[in-house]
């Protein structure tokens, strides 16, 4: 069998389907599908030339060495080549003779920033004369856009000009011999000659001038608009089942119709734990310190990072300009990994995690030019069900994964966070505290009753007792719990309920009786009915 699961071959299908000119195809896949292998089975079949974009030379380097592409195109013998920068070469003379040789490839892979280069220069990697190009990991591209379009003039370089950017910009050109500073003044006089409406020039919240740009995804609309089929892929294109945050990040002037995002209907098993109140540093650590291990902290800053670290001395903290990579090489098999920048491209052979913890929401930070806010809370909450929606990904990575997602921000349980979870784990998600004796309600156990409603949608309007109850209309249905409220209280989720009709409801309390009768002793009842 080529694929191992019909969600993977229904992937496949869809990239398959998409082989020819047209408008954009977003391809969402969930971490645990198997995009890479289901993408390169087709795209290497197909005889066409393409390229492939990652967004880091580490996947490259996976990627071009993996089993997945090594059987796609095992009997095909296609040519694939990926394309490295000037740093990687002695001389300027083999960088030119490997870039044409990468060029000519039958497939091309290249990081995001390379392709973002040859939309802004026709020509860098000649996307432009491909029949395809797929970008993985597309949601990405905004950041690694506005990682290459942005630029800044530390206060301190301005040495306390408080002037007009031109002017600012201007003295630093000519008082600095720093090459990126120069570069970034440089930038920022051309915007200013050059004005779009994508484009801000002025003071950060810090005093250092800057270059911004509102829609950094829209620098790759050009190379979109020129490729004859650009394919986009990634487990969070869509936002709260959609793809407009996507398209508009990006500029794009339409889709392919067929665009759909496709989730393993089983793959992995992921407990969630919520915290419902603020925790303390000290709380926090103990926490994560008690977690099954190897554990995987997820900051959002360095900043954070330290901090955390300073109160888990036995934990490997990734340090301020240290590869991700180095980091993970660094911590133990049972050990516990705290790193910023973590959220998605960190997978290890080694080290199969059992926890992730995500300490605080990641909202994206607010970004502020002259006073004038450019970001806004949509895209702060997009950044943070994303990478809540990547974090709990790095525990999934094979079919039979078994990890615990910690989320110590009680923010997290907002709805428009929980929009990360995917809907195979959703029940995992609602619970609540049931069993507590009320006094005026008569000493009866306390049940939360949106149980009902949840339970219904989520099952069903059908008794589950048995294939030939036959038992449909909800209110000849009642929701039963495996284990009795009246035992005390514990935490209800939806895989501890049952939608029942009445009669086998009162039955399925019945054998409860009958089993604590017999002393716990199940075959003692002639029933093969599951309660």
């Amino acid at each position: 069998m080529i694929y191992r699961s019909k969600e993977q071959a229904a992937y496949a299908k869809l990239i398959a389907g998409a082989l020819r000119p047209g408008s954009p195809l977003l391809a969402g896949g969930a971490a645990g599908l198997g995009k890479t292998h289901g993408y390169s089975i087709p795209l290497l079949a197909s005889g066409l030339r393409v390229a492939i974009a990652l967004s880091t030379r580490q996947l490259i380097d996976q990627f071009v060495s993996s089993d997945a592409l090594a059987e796609a195109n095992r009997g095909r013998q296609r040519v694939v080549m990926a394309l490295k920068t000037r740093a990687h070469f002695e001389t300027a003379a083999d960088y030119q003779a490997h870039r044409a040789q990468a060029l000519a490839a039958d497939v091309l892979v290249l990081t995001h920033a390379a392709a973002l280069i040859d939309s802004w220069i026709p020509g860098y990697a000649e996307l432009r004369q491909r029949d395809v190009v797929l970008f993985d990991e597309a949601d990405l591209l905004a950041d690694a856009a506005d990682l290459r379009g942005s630029f800044t003039i530390p206060e301190d370089q301005l040495r306390g000009r408080d002037c007009e950017p031109r002017e600012a910009a201007t003295y630093v050109m000519q008082h600095t011999d720093d090459p990126e500073i120069k570069a970034a003044a440089s930038a920022i006089l051309y915007a200013l000659d050059h004005p779009t409406p994508y484009k801000v020039v002025g003071r950060d919240l810090e005093g250092s001038l800057v270059l911004k740009h509102r829609m950094p995804g829209r620098m790759l609309k050009p190379l979109v608009r020129d490729v004859a089929r650009c394919i986009f892929t990634s487990g969070t294109l869509m936002v709260n089942g959609r793809f407009d945050y996507f398209v508009r990040a990006l500029g794009l002037s339409g889709i392919d119709p067929a665009s759909r995002h496709i989730d393993p209907l089983t793959h992995g098993d992921l407990n969630i734990i919520c915290a419902e109140s603020e925790m303390s540093p000290e709380q926090k650590a103990a926490q994560i310190s008690q977690a099954a291990r190897p554990a995987l902290v997820l900051t959002s800053s360095h900043e954070d990072t330290q901090a955390l670290g300073g109160n888990l001395p036995l934990a490997t903290v990734r340090m301020p300009g240290e590869a991700l990579l180095d980091a993970l090489e660094r911590c133990p098999d049972d050990g516990i990994l705290i790193a910023a920048g973590a959220w998605s491209g960190l997978d290890s052979p080694r080290l199969r995690w059992r926890s992730v913890i995500i300490p605080k929401a990641p909202y994206g930070p607010p970004v502020e030019v002259d006073g004038q806010q450019l970001t806004h809370y949509l895209d702060s909450r997009v950044v943070a069900v994303r990478r809540i929606c990547q974090g709990l990904h790095r525990g999934l990575r094979t079919p039979d994964a078994h990890c615990t997602l910690i989320l110590q921000d009680p923010r997290c349980r907002r709805p428009e966070l929980m929009e990360a979870i995917p809907s195979r784990f959703k029940g995992a998600l609602i619970s609540a505290m049931e069993g507590e004796v009320e006094a005026a309600l008569r000493n009866e156990r306390e049940r939360h009753r949106p149980f009902r409603t949840l339970a219904l949608k989520h099952y069903g309007c059908q008794c589950m007792w048995h294939e030939g109850c036959d038992v449909k209309a909800p209110y000849l249905l009642d929701v039963h719990h495996r284990d009795p409220v009246s035992e005390g209280v514990r935490r209800t989720a939806l895989q501890d309920l049952m939608v029942l009709c009445k009669n086998h409801h009162a039955e399925a309390h019945q054998q409860m009786r009958l089993l604590i009768f017999n002393g716990g002793d199940s075959t003692k009842i002639d029933d093969g009915s599951m309660i």
